[in-house]
């Protein structure tokens, strides 16, 4: 099973479709490592949930290091939501999932395009785009989700937010990378749910290169980020678990907007713990 197909290249553009297109696809997708990312992702598609996310950062040698862990002792029973930064573009949702998921399999993210492409893990996602009708449009599949992450939430299951809708960039302004600002339709569904809230920080990323093509332009950055899935060998990302936020201290912030720059200073501002290795199991 392929992750990306050769009619996803072409759907990019005119100029990788047609008989000759399609070899200038096979092209690209070996120079960009795509046909190695097919490979990995193939050795674990018999596999879904934390079984893929296990095997899948297993064969690309990631271990994560995970601080305050004992955090995710207290979750609670029914739902909840994280907020986490988005700095991989695709590795943190695994990880998100491979962490929470172990303990709550019924955890879903809401992703954008990229992570929905990981049919192995369609039980843990909530798209915002559109993945099986042609025709639907980005509005239709986005009002589809967040009804979806409505209804989810309210039969009592947690659900995960990268709020930026975005992968991390680099900030000349600020020279530190950082999430571009969270999306207020996000922030007000936070506001709404009146559910507790666990921030998670990533606090590591991408190469400094691939942030780099960032500035030059978000699509040239977007074809390094298969690359940046294997470069990650012998690393050890960090995650850092938050204290969680309940619902009565998120009743102190009556503009959601405020609400979401609390959010967003409990995921940044989060220091840096003790990291461990420990990863918590299913409670079922």
């Amino acid at each position: 099973m392929n992750l990306v197909e050769e009619t996803d290249i072409g759907a990019l553009s005119s100029f990788f479709k047609g008989k000759i297109g399609h070899r200038r696809a096979a092209f690209f997708m070996r120079i960009l490592t795509i046909d190695r990312l097919n490979r990995t992702y193939d050795k674990s598609s018999g596999y879904s949930g934390t079984g893929f996310s296990g095997r899948f950062l297993n064969d690309i040698g990631v271990n994560y290091l995970v601080g305050n862990a004992e955090r995710l002792k207290q979750l609670p029973e029914g739902a909840f939501i994280t907020v986490s930064n988005h700095p991989y573009g695709g590795l943190d949702g695994l990880m998100l999932i491979d962490l929470i998921a172990r303990i709550r399999p019924d955890f879903r993210v809401m992703v954008n395009k990229t992570l929905s492409m990981v049919k192995t893990l369609r039980d843990n996602f909530i798209s915002v785009t559109s993945r099986d009708n042609e025709n639907e449009s980005v509005a239709m599949a986005s009002m589809r989700g967040i009804r979806e992450t409505v209804s989810h939430l309210r039969n009592g299951h947690p659900v995960g937010f990268f709020p930026s809708g975005a992968i991390s960039d680099l900030s000349l302004k600020e020279m530190r990378i950082r999430d571009r600002q969270w999306q207020e339709g996000v922030i007000h569904l936070i506001h709404s749910a009146r559910v507790p809230v666990l921030p998670v920080r990533f606090f590591d990323g991408n190469s400094p290169f691939f942030y780099f093509l960032g500035l030059l332009n978000w699509r040239v950055r977007l074809l390094r980020l298969p690359y940046e899935v294997f470069n990650k060998r012998g690393q050890r990302p960090r995650i850092g678990i938050g204290n969680i936020i309940s619902v009565e201290e998120q009743e102190r912030f009556h503009n959601p907007l405020e609400l979401g720059e609390f959010l967003r200073k409990s995921v940044y501002e989060m220091p840096l713990p003790a990291f461990t290795e420990e990863k918590l199991q299913s409670h079922n």
